[in-house]
């Protein structure tokens, strides 16, 4: 873990209220982890907001410069994308622990429901370039207006599927129901899932996981509040537990295996 004031180098809206950032850092390019997170602040004087907020990795671009996405819901993030090249922010990171990568073998689908997208683009990124897999993606948005992120998923060569809510683009519906009907398909290989995205996706895809008997990874969104392990404040039920009934996602996750938490309470 390292602490760093970085200088940014970009800082472009991209999408409807979506942002995409990047900051050169030498030295944590070279130890992230596709599902790690930072903890930033924007290294204003003012201290409002007081805490930092925790933000998936993004990617890495030229081996260097680290991106965050993001989108604008709060009053921190509001400020964050009010930065400019040349400012400076304060980082913290990288924290928790990252996916584990399938065997060169196996099947890869990555299920991303709006900006879910964040950490499985770096998990794309990383895939292709360990084990040059072939990546399967299925995206989901509430409408046109918020999809981002295609043009440069298709340049890793991920082959895209993509819901909308509204059926302004792609397929009209939920993400789940894309993996849905792609597991209702003969498939003579199974696929090693990993998503990322709200609660209610990811409890329906983590059960539908389990249920088929296969592998599923889940990167979960919750609030963090110091993203140390010191305020349990992102605690969750762990399931089957042996000596140990709650998760802390900033230490133990943000990434689990699915069937280690307790979805009936989540």
């Amino acid at each position: 873990m390292l602490e760093e004031v970085v200088s940014i180098e970009f800082n472009r809206e991209i999408g409807k209220d979506t942002f995409l950032m990047g900051f050169r850092s030498p030295l944590l390019a070279s130890c992230a982890n596709p599902g790690q997170f930072l903890m930033i602040h924007s290294g204003r004087e003012t201290r409002d907001p007081l805490l930092r907020r925790p933000f998936s990795i993004h990617g890495i671009q030229d081996k260097n410069t680290l991106m965050i996405l993001y989108k604008i819901v709060g009053k921190g993030t509001s400020l964050l994308s009010a930065l400019k090249e040349g400012d400076a922010i304060s980082l913290i990171g990288p924290l928790g622990n990252g996916f584990t990568f399938p065997r060169p073998t196996e099947r890869t689908l990555l299920v991303a429901g709006g900006m879910g997208i964040a950490p499985l683009f770096f998990l794309a990124q990383a895939l292709k370039k360990a084990h040059k897999h072939e990546i399967t993606m299925f995206l989901g948005f509430p409408t046109s207006q918020e999809v981002v992120m295609t043009d440069q998923l298709k340049d890793l060569n991920v082959d895209l599927s993509l819901t909308t809510e509204d059926g302004s683009l792609g397929m009209k519906g939920l993400v789940s129901d894309l993996l849905d009907q792609h597991l209702s398909q003969e498939l003579t290989k199974k696929p090693v899932i990993y998503a990322c995205g709200p609660t209610p996706m990811l409890k329906k895809i983590a059960q539908k996981a389990i249920t088929c008997n296969l592998t599923c990874y889940v990167c979960l969104e919750v609030y963090m509040a110091c993203g140390l392990g010191i305020c349990q404040g992102c605690a969750v039920k762990a399931a089957n537990s042996k000596g140990k009934s709650y998760h802390s996602v900033c230490q133990d996750g943000p990434v689990f295996s699915a069937e280690t938490i307790d979805w009936e309470v989540m």
